[in-house]
């Protein structure tokens, strides 16, 4: 069984991987020139997207385990 402050950790990391997506998300889209550093910031994103995706699914996956 997992903790309320160790759940509430797993919450925090959730939050600032989805924050810097939305940071890279709007350099890239920011770039009028669609330059190489816009591609960078795009991939930066889709990165911190998927890890967010990949600690909701461990979180879900801890949440029905406690059950």
């Amino acid at each position: 069984m997992i903790s309320s402050a160790a759940r509430d950790r797993v919450k925090l990391a959730i939050d600032q991987l989805e924050e810097q997506y939305h940071v890279f998300d709007e350099q890239a889209n920011a770039d009028t020139l669609d330059s190489y550093e816009a591609a960078l910031n795009r991939g930066k994103a889709m990165g911190y997207q998927e890890a967010a995706h990949y600690v909701k699914s461990a979180l879900h996956d801890i949440d029905v385990k406690s059950l």
